[in-house]
């Protein structure tokens, strides 16, 4: 009886196929991989740049007097006082009360708005007081067009 053997030098046109099935399903993922390390690393950039922007805000109303009046009473407006058109211009906290932009030049897609109000120990800082306290509640919102917005609460006393 004569068996013929055939020699197996190479692989099968199954094999190849296989493998070249297995190696682009490998290479795609790999590739959704690098994708999603791309979006997750530019909206890190963003709330960074968020962040700073609300630090720098804050910082700027921190250097700021409590309020216009040097004691008590304090002043019943909130708000810019005749003659404070820009922000280089406030002198107190509450010179920011509805101050915004709604894009930064520096900055574009990024906004800010600030409002001021009156509160107390009473209300645990939470709602606005109709009268005159020493305590100044300053909410801080940057925004930005593709993100949530960042939202950051000061409350500032006088400096006895």
């Amino acid at each position: 009886m004569n068996l013929s053997s055939k020699s197996s030098n190479g692989f099968t046109l199954v094999e190849v196929l296989v493998s070249l099935i297995l190696t682009s399903l490998a290479f795609t993922i790999f590739l959704q991989a690098l994708n999603t390390g791309k979006s997750v690393r530019q909206k890190s950039e963003l709330r960074t740049k968020q962040s700073v922007i609300l630090n720098s805000l804050e910082n700027q109303i921190r250097a700021r007097r409590f309020d216009e009046n040097l004691n008590e009473p304090w002043s019943s407006t909130l708000g810019k006082e005749t003659g404070e058109s820009s922000i280089s211009q406030f002198d107190d906290v509450d010179d920011f009360h509805l101050y915004s932009e709604s894009s930064l030049s520096d900055d574009p897609g990024f906004g800010f708005d600030i409002s001021v109000y009156y509160t107390s120990t009473q209300s645990k800082f939470r709602s606005s007081s109709s009268s005159q306290t020493n305590y100044k509640s300053i909410v801080v919102r940057v925004s930005h067009l593709s993100m949530t917005s960042l939202i950051d609460t000061l409350i500032i006393t006088p400096k006895w």
